[in-house]
């Protein structure tokens, strides 16, 4: 794993929680169907929904939006969180765009049951984490505070 785990710091306090398992996390950014993503754009940064693979440590989305894909072109500081408010997960990196891997084309393709067509939607972009964070909720709503947490970031950023 390029990611390595650290404390996370809950409303400035290192939590007391059990630590969540990454493999979770991984399963969960693998399943999701919708990845939410967040970048500086002209005007109101807003969540965007789109669709997108998680391989090898790295989203691969389907940026649709020209505004939003031109923001987030060269290594720009993006946020992708999923579905959930309760079950949470937060990917904090940096956008790419570039050629797009043949095996995301493919992973993408069988997850959607689509044929992406770059030519028409241009290439996939990639987020590298920076850093991923999560937290599993108890109670309703979450009103019981948090069951677990997690903190994970990229072995050469700086903590």
């Amino acid at each position: 794993m390029s990611l390595r785990e650290r404390d996370l710091a809950l409303y400035g306090a290192v939590g007391d929680r059990p630590r969540l398992d990454w493999g979770w996390v991984d399963q969960q950014l693998e399943r999701a169907g919708t990845y939410w993503v967040v970048a500086p754009t002209a005007g109101y940064p807003h969540p965007r929904p789109v669709w997108g693979v998680w391989i090898d440590e790295r989203l691969h989305l389907s940026i649709g939006s020209p505004g939003l894909r031109a923001s987030v072109t060269g290594g720009a500081p993006v946020t992708v969180h999923l579905d959930s408010g309760t079950d949470v997960v937060i990917v904090e990196g940096h956008a790419r765009s570039g050629p797009t891997e043949v095996g995301a084309l493919v992973a993408y393709d069988r997850k959607y049951d689509w044929t992406y067509d770059l030519d028409a939607y241009g290439p996939l972009t990639v987020v590298k984490p920076a850093k991923v964070l999560a937290w599993r909720s108890a109670g309703v709503a979450g009103r019981d505070g948090f069951a677990s947490t997690g903190c994970w970031v990229a072995r050469t950023a700086r903590t």
